[in-house]
């Protein structure tokens, strides 16, 4: 916790004085998202210090590998693509003063093997991929750097019950990825996606979730038994601003 904390301090005003961000944020969140990522990867579920310790030649140094991650996808996961070098440069050498593996190059190109409990570029992590010609053109989603990575966290964080906001220029596949994260998800996660538009309303909204989830008692509904239902908003920004300047969808929602 010592080592979060020293992180932030010395990495927060750096980053709010010379970083872009593509949705305004505070300081108090990033640093939650971080603590989840972080509670997510050491938790029961991920590394389990209380399970694994006498497995790990270096447990001190796994921690502080995740802890380097979950502040990359946390604290720089919000930042605009033009000042990810900045970020970097920025980040680079505070981590390597806690995590001297921590690499050189663009960290956001760098992962974790979750075997070695090391670094490990995304480009060595991408599956290979065999083309089924009675597949859709429209639904063929050709493994990446990019998609095992953004698949990897959809994955943690999702997997750890989690709400995740993916941003993004349009075009740049957030919906596709999503999608192919939830088709390949396990057979104990159903998922729904609710398109929203310039028109949609929270009635809209409302009907969209009763229509996917089963009445389990006459005011309490859910998904089916032994499932966790997952619903994908696409287009979370473009309902229309009411008078007050808030979108109600998106304020129920929140």
């Amino acid at each position: 916790m010592a080592d979060v904390k020293a992180i932030c301090t010395e990495l927060l005003p750096a980053l709010r004085k010379q970083c872009k961000e593509m949705v305004p944020s505070v300081d108090a969140n990033l640093v939650a998202s971080c603590l989840k990522f972080l509670q997510t990867f050491l938790g029961s579920d991920g590394l389990d210090l209380s399970r694994t310790r006498d497995k790990l030649p270096n447990a001190k140094k796994a921690v502080l590998t995740y802890l380097a991650f979950s502040v990359v996808w946390s604290l720089g996961a919000n930042v605009h693509d033009d000042s990810r070098g900045t970020f970097a440069a920025i980040a680079r050498p505070i981590l390597k003063k806690r995590c001297p593996d921590f690499p050189d190059g663009d960290p956001f190109e760098f992962g974790v093997d979750a075997e070695l409990h090391k670094t490990q570029p995304w480009s060595e992590q991408i599956p290979s991929f065999a083309y089924n010609p009675e597949v859709s053109f429209f639904e063929i989603l050709v493994p990446t750097a990019d998609t095992v990575k953004y698949k990897f966290v959809l994955n943690t964080l999702v997997g750890a019950g989690h709400n995740v906001l993916i941003t993004g220029e349009t075009g740049v596949g957030k919906s596709v990825v999503t999608k192919d994260f939830l088709t390949t998800a396990p057979d104990n996660i159903v998922s729904a996606c609710v398109n929203f538009s310039g028109k949609t309303t929270t009635k809209n909204l409302q009907d969209a979730f009763e229509g996917n989830l089963e009445a389990k008692r006459k005011t309490l509904l859910g998904p089916p038994g032994g499932k966790t239902m997952i619903f994908f908003i696409d287009d979370v920004n473009m309902p229309q601003l009411d008078r007050y300047f808030s979108q109600p969808p998106c304020e129920l929602l929140r």
